[in-house]
């Protein structure tokens, strides 16, 4: 009898299970090193890395990793842990004229440069992008009516300083680039486990302002091939910029990704699982989650994938109560694991502890996003087996 209810046990829907250790445990984490953009980059860097270096995931999803020095630090810790890592090289795109502006579309009564220069001069860093949104927002959505092109090169240059950003779209020289952080797409894709099959889903020709793409990667578990996906997909700045690309909005560009990445895993015929940043989130008034490019999460339920995260995490991962995130934000859960094939257990938030670093008078969180965990294992369920006969 007890041979029979071991038997119970293990087969799962007429094929026989792995046992619960036959899986992986998956996280993703935006760390936020955007500089100019979010908060205190600089001073959370090395408590992001030095914190990211200990992390026992088998497989990790990073996003927000802009700076080349950052990735490059951020790899280098995680293979003293013997956990390797994959990245594309840093590539710009480059707008299609030279100077990417001109004068007169940048200075003048009720031009860009000029409302910066009356408005926003002297200040640095997020206040000065802060001030920019509220103060100089009509203009650049006139700019952006007069030549997307030009509004396009110079809202990628965030991160420098005004100066030098406005050199890059007027300089006769060169062509400016039209990605923020050098064109880097800032993603690191990690795996405790061998990767064979390393490559990437190039959302060049439908991204704006900055680079998107998607890795992915074949990890061996139990004998089973998965495929894992890391992306950070175009957000939502409606209420920072005015959308200057080939779509009708920032959700539709959003929705144009999914779908490509949709489309890309569709042709792997084993489990799949997909992380990262997909800056979509669903309403959920129970747990206070607002809804955000709903279009493109719905897009993966009704491609069949489970959405952990959404259905047993049920919080925001983007949030108000993280004293990074803008005080005209809401509580979005964009952070996401997606899974065909198997299914996800233990889903859980992570990294949204604060951390004493060195400038900033109280302690900060580790990034403006939380993280998010989950294990990843073949499907679990009960067949009956006959039992024996009585002796």
């Amino acid at each position: 009898m007890g041979r029979v209810m071991m038997l119970w046990g293990l087969c799962v829907g007429g094929a026989w299970a792995q046992s619960p250790d036959a899986g992986v445990t998956v996280s993703t984490y935006n760390l936020g090193l955007a500089y100019g953009f979010v908060e205190h980059a600089e001073q959370r860097r090395d408590a992001l890395i030095s914190t990211l270096a200990q992390d026992e995931s088998d497989v990790m999803c990073f996003q927000e990793v802009w700076a080349t020095a950052d990735r490059d630090a951020l790899q280098a810790a995680l293979k003293e842990g013997s956990v390797d890592s994959y990245a594309a090289p840093v590539e710009q795109k480059l707008a299609s004229s030279k100077p990417a502006c001109g004068l007169s579309q940048l200075f003048g009564e009720g031009k860009f440069v000029s409302c910066m220069q009356g408005s926003c001069s002297g200040l640095e860093g997020k206040t000065f992008t802060d001030c920019i949104v509220d103060q100089c927002g009509p203009a650049l959505g006139a700019l952006k009516q007069e030549s997307p092109a030009c509004a396009q090169s110079l809202m990628a240059q965030v991160g420098k300083s005004a100066l030098a950003g406005l050199w890059t779209v007027i300089q006769p020289f060169s062509r400016a680039g039209v990605y923020a952080y050098e064109g880097s797409d800032g993603l690191v894709l990690a795996s405790r486990l061998p990767m064979s099959n390393t490559g990437m889903v190039d959302f060049t020709d439908h991204a704006t302002l900055n680079r998107r793409r998607a890795y992915y990667a074949d990890v061996e578990v139990s004998g089973t091939p998965v495929r894992v996906y890391c992306t950070h997909l175009t957000a939502d700045l409606s209420k920072t910029a005015p959308y200057p690309g080939p779509y009708a909005s920032w959700e539709a560009e959003n929705k144009v990704q999914m779908g490509l990445l949709l489309d890309h895993a569709a042709t792997f015929e084993g489990p799949v699982v997909m992380a990262g940043d997909f800056n979509c989130s669903l309403s959920d008034e129970e747990a206070d989650v607002v809804g955000e490019h709903e279009a493109s999460c719905q897009s993966v339920h009704d491609a069949g994938y489970q959405d952990p995260a959404t259905e047993t995490l049920a919080m925001c991962t983007y949030c108000t109560d993280n004293s990074l995130v803008g005080d005209d934000e809401e509580d979005v859960l964009l952070d996401h694991i997606f899974i065909r094939g198997w299914e996800g257990t233990g889903g859980r938030r992570i990294y949204d502890n604060v951390v004493a670093v060195s400038g900033v008078d109280e302690a900060v969180p580790l990034s403006d996003h939380y993280g998010f965990a989950v294990r990843v294992h073949p499907r679990r369920g009960v067949a009956q087996v006959p039992e024996e006969p009585a002796d």
